[in-house]
């Protein structure tokens, strides 16, 4: 069925620097602090600064490891760290209700991906709410932590996203049906200026959290591209709300090209269901907004 489906650069990150993300997280505890958030010396935001300050020497010395801190330690750290700083640079003067339960349920779960498991993946589940709503923050976006996850409030129109980020290709299907389902609740309270977008997360899918990416963004944008195509029969028959119009798959990594560390993400949005009308029309236009970008 033809559709409105379109790729989106989201966040194509430049070399990074430990020190500018240890330098831009100075006050963190601060802010953790004023929000009622513990702060734990080991939880995953900790764990992470720590890796990146023993890498900032290790690293910048040629060496492989240094005090514990392998590359694939360091890399993910970093990734990680950089969705904290984007997330405290967003939102340090937003409500703290809104924020205090989600970060401690965030800073939750083994330090390193490779080590998630069923019973202990909520926080970067979580996480993933905060990184989204944060990189949309940061570009201008006015966001709310509201249901059924979050709302990116446009000029004209408000998007209520639904945030899922599945284990495994098998559960995508089972997590657009879920999101689908908040939203539709979500939706039923709302003005005709309300639409849906399920947000999904294949991150954990593409990079289990053991590796970094090689390749560049066109392959990584492939390699979303093909998950899509994939499962997208598996989910086109789940009953959206009317005003639900689309699904995001969004992916990010570690990357190294030669040429220093990156965070490399992409987007690829598709119609819920239909075909091109004038409500996925205004979605592309208000993230070209957003964006700055012709997408």
């Amino acid at each position: 069925m033809p559709g409105c489906e379109y790729t989106v650069v989201m966040y194509r990150s430049a070399q990074l620097k430990y020190s500018d993300i240890l330098r831009d997280l100075q006050k963190l505890d601060d802010w953790l602090r004023a929000v009622g958030v513990p702060v734990r010396s080991m939880d995953r935001a900790h764990y992470a600064i720590e890796k990146l300050e023993k890498a900032e020497q290790a690293f910048a010395a040629g060496a492989e490891k240094a005090s514990g801190v392998s590359k694939s330690d360091c890399l993910f750290a970093l990734t990680e760290a950089l969705e904290l700083r984007d997330v405290y640079d967003a939102f340090r003067n937003h409500p703290p209700e809104q924020l205090r339960d989600r970060l401690v349920r965030a800073f939750s779960g083994p330090p390193l991906p490779a080590a998630e498991t069923k019973k202990n993946r909520d926080g970067r589940n979580i996480m993933f709410e905060l990184a989204l709503g944060a990189e949309w923050a940061l570009l201008g976006g006015d966001i709310d932590f509201v249901e059924p996850d979050l709302a990116l409030k446009m000029p004209r129109r408000t998007y209520l996203t639904a945030c899922k980020r599945p284990e495994s290709e098998h559960g995508i299907r089972a997590a657009v049906k879920d999101a689908a389902g908040q939203l539709r609740a979500a939706l039923t309270q709302t003005g005709e200026d309300h639409f849906g977008i399920v947000a999904v997360s294949l991150s954990r899918i593409l990079n289990r959290g053991d590796a970094y990416f090689a390749g560049n963004y066109e392959r990584l944008s492939e390699l979303l591209n093909g998950l899509v195509a994939t499962h997208r029969p598996g989910w086109r028959s789940t009953e959206f709300h009317p005003r639900s119009i689309a699904v995001a798959f969004y992916a990010h990594t570690p990357a190294n090209w030669g040429q220093g560390l990156y965070r490399l993400s992409a987007m690829r949005i598709v119609e819920a269901f239909g075909e091109n009308t004038e409500d996925h029309r205004n979605l592309k236009s208000d993230l070209s907004d957003l964006y700055a970008v012709s997408v």
